[in-house]
C-alpha cells in the first residue's frame, strides 16, 4: 500500500514529493475515466444493475448483507442514500468492493493558483480601501502588480498561509 502522507511540522507545510503528484495524476485520471462510464448512475441504481446481472433478489441480497430488504429496497429507489457501513454490507454480500475515492475536480495547480488569485484580490482590495481612505489611491496598474506579487508570495510559501482564512 502506497503511504503518501505529508506531514506537518512546526506550521509548515513539506513540498510534495513528485512521486506524490504522479499518484495523484493517476488517481485522477482513472477515477475520471470511471465517472464517465458510471454514466450518473447513483449507487442504488448501480446495485440494482449488479443485483440483476448477478440473478439476486433484493430479499436474497439483504439477508447476505445483513439488512431488512426495506432497506435494499430503498436504496435501489433511491429514496435512502446508504451509510458506508451499509453499502460496504451489500458490496460484500454481491462479491464487490467498495471503492470511496477523493477527485480533485481539477489540476492541483489550478486549484492552488485560484486560490492565491482569490487570497491576493482580498488582500490587495482591503489595502486599496485603507489607501482610498486616507486619498492615497494606487493607480490600476499598481494594483494588479501587487496583487500579481501577492499572489507569487503565497504560492511560493510553504505553510499553508494560501488556505488560511483572514
Amino acid at each position: 500500500m502506497y503511504n503518501a502522507i505529508i506531514k506537518e511540522e512546526r506550521g509548515c507545510m513539506k513540498k510534495p514529493k513528485k512521486s506524490e503528484k504522479l499518484l495523484l495524476e493517476e488517481i485522477s485520471v482513472a477515477s475520471k475515466a470511471l465517472l464517465k462510464h458510471q454514466r450518473g448512475l447513483e449507487v442504488g441504481q448501480l446495485i440494482t444493475l449488479i443485483r440483476n446481472q448477478l440473478r439476486m433478489s433484493q430479499r436474497a441480497l439483504a439477508r447476505r448483507a445483513g439488512v431488512p430488504q426495506a432497506t435494499v429496497s430503498r436504496i435501489e429507489s433511491c429514496h435512502l442514500e446508504p451509510n458506508t457501513a451499509t453499502l460496504n454490507k451489500i458490496a460484500d454480500a454481491m462479491e464487490c468492493d467498495l471503492c470511496i475515492i477523493i477527485v480533485p475536480r481539477s489540476n492541483l495547480e489550478a486549484i492552488r493558483n485560484k486560490q492565491a488569485q482569490i487570497k491576493a484580490e482580498k488582500k490587495i482590495r482591503y489595502l486599496h480601501g485603507t489607501m482610498s481612505l486616507e486619498k492615497q489611491s494606487p493607480s490600476p496598474k499598481l494594483l494588479q502588480e501587487l496583487i500579481k506579487d501577492e499572489v507569487q508570495n503565497l504560492l511560493e510559501s510553504s505553510g499553508s498561509a494560501l488556505w488560511e482564512e483572514g
